[in-house]
């Protein structure tokens, strides 16, 4: 709940589920933690019945108190949950009805009311009460169909599934969570990685790097079938990636120097160079929402250090004898917060920022410490990706309200009246093409106040995985990506056979 990175998120889901879900394919909500729902005539009132047969895994029961205890861990201001608070303040503390019904009331109307209250997890009262929630880092007691039972930190964590689970029951989950046990390893170096992938270590491994994708996915297991190789499109949602620019800092607060460092990132030729043409260059940080992922009402941002040049001499900054950028006898410094191993990116980035006169450099730190500078904000620019749902919902990410408060998920900071504006009209719009013109609406606002330097999205997820699973006629589902593996592919026994007497034989499988 309080690293928030996707892997984080991933592992957390498969140990508490919520009130309620939505169905992938209906798109209708599904009771998982509650069995039936009431809704009130002014939409503003959420009373929920829960299954009495529910247990946490250590055989108590769920109830309405757990939920309550969720709602307080998460609105204590000491705890690292803000992004968690958005939705959950919007309601007043959770009442009680009895033992096994809940009630929350909205303070106010809003599009998500529901979804937000059916989101509402349980958290194990008589196992987590009077335990720092910031210092846990593994979960003894869950609900879901799986728990943690071994953690060792940036380097994997081992989950077991419960072999009690309650959820078993429902249809929902029929063939779903096939594993006994999951194992997450994590490797920061991509290239090592694959080669450990390659030696049987791991059975599945996502590519992220499109170097690796066109240049060392080409060899003889690959070639036998032994391991495959595929691009998996759907219908995720997705967002973008890009460089936060930490609009808290006055060197970034002019927006001649935020298009200028835009101007200045030459994605054309990294993509050509660096990327194999991959990927699609961004205009949007909502590409999901066009076709192609391309905003057709904006221009792409191109390369041009000209017109970057003079943007920053509008903005008060002359080149000194010593060529660097300056204003007022100060330096035009940037740094970039990564914790990335391959740096070819960056590092042409930089070679043109030192071009005009910026003092650039990288900051390289661990995944940890990145964190706690993230949560601190204390970085210039830090290259993240994020996700995209399908339901929008940019509040957290954009709204001024969550620019200073540590952990949000409003990296840069932002705080534009207009960007507001926007938002609350969002909160009161429930028809769907209504909320989709007014988030094009949002688009353009944020490409013109520009809180990030954006950078570019694929159209598929890249996948490698030994030939020994079974899954589902869409492997990854209607909205997922790898994250779907643990719940819908199964272990193949027949066919783990079959590819152990190939590879012992040296022959195609």
């Amino acid at each position: 709940f309080v690293d928030l990175n996707s892997t984080s998120s991933e592992i957390t889901g498969l140990q508490f589920e919520p009130l309620v879900t939505m169905d992938s394919i209906k798109e209708e909500p599904i009771g998982l933690l509650a069995e039936s729902w009431q809704v009130s005539k002014d939409q503003l009132t959420f009373t929920f019945k829960l299954r009495q047969f529910a247990k946490w895994s250590d055989g108590q029961p769920i109830t309405a108190d757990d939920f309550i205890f969720y709602y307080d861990t998460i609105m204590d201001t000491k705890n690292l949950t803000t992004v968690y608070r958005i939705d959950l303040s919007r309601f007043e503390r959770p009442e009680a009805i009895d033992t096994y019904t809940l009630k929350l009331t909205a303070k106010e109307k809003h599009w998500r009311n529901f979804w937000a209250a059916a989101g509402l997890t349980a958290l194990p009262k008589h196992n987590l009460d009077g335990k720092d929630f910031n210092r846990i880092d593994s979960f003894s007691v869950t609900s879901g169909p799986y728990s943690v039972v071994e953690n060792k930190v940036n380097r994997y964590v081992l989950l077991k599934r419960n072999a009690n689970w309650w959820g078993r029951k429902l249809n929902y989950n029929l063939g779903k969570y096939n594993f006994d046990y999951l194992r997450y390893r994590f490797m920061e170096d991509r290239d090592k990685a694959l080669e450990t992938f390659k030696g049987g270590l791991f059975d599945a491994y996502p590519i992220y790097t499109a170097k690796i994708w066109a240049l060392q996915t080409n060899f003889d297991k690959i070639d036998k079938n032994y391991i495959v190789k595929k691009e998996i499109r759907n219908q995720e949602p997705r967002g973008f990636q890009g460089f936060a620019i930490n609009l808290r800092k006055t060197k970034f607060q002019d927006l001649k120097v935020r298009q200028a460092l835009s101007l200045l990132l030459n994605r054309k030729v990294m993509n050509e160079k660096l990327m194999y043409n991959q990927y699609i260059l961004l205009n949007s940080y909502f590409p999901d929402i066009y076709n192609g992922y391309v905003n057709p009402n904006r221009p792409v941002t191109e390369y041009d250090p000209q017109k970057a040049a003079e943007l920053l001499k509008s903005a008060g900054y002359k080149v000194s004898d010593k060529g660097r950028l300056e204003k007022d006898g100060q330096p035009l410094k940037i740094s970039f917060l990564t914790g990335m191993t391959d740096l070819r990116h960056l590092n042409l980035y930089i070679e043109d920022l030192k071009k005009v006169g910026i003092d650039a450099s990288i900051e390289q730190l661990n995944q940890s410490t990145i964190r706690d500078r993230l949560n601190s904000y204390d970085y210039d620019l830090y290259w993240i990706s994020w996700g995209a749902g399908r339901l929008k919902d940019p509040e957290g990410q954009y709204e001024s309200s969550q620019a200073d408060q540590p952990a949000s998920n409003n990296l840069p900071g932002v705080k534009d009246q207009e960007v507001d504006r926007l938002i609350n009209v969002l909160k009161q719009e429930t028809n769907p093409g209504m909320r989709n013109a007014m988030i094009r609406s949002l688009d353009n606002r944020l490409n013109i106040i520009q809180p990030y330097i954006l950078l570019w999205q694929s159209d598929a997820t890249r996948i490698l995985y030994w030939n020994k699973f079974g899954y589902p006629e869409q492997p990854f589902g209607r909205y997922g990506r790898e994250d779907a593996i643990p719940v819908y592919w199964w272990y193949d026994s027949k066919k783990a056979k079959e590819l152990e007497e190939a590879m012992k034989a040296g022959k195609n499988f």
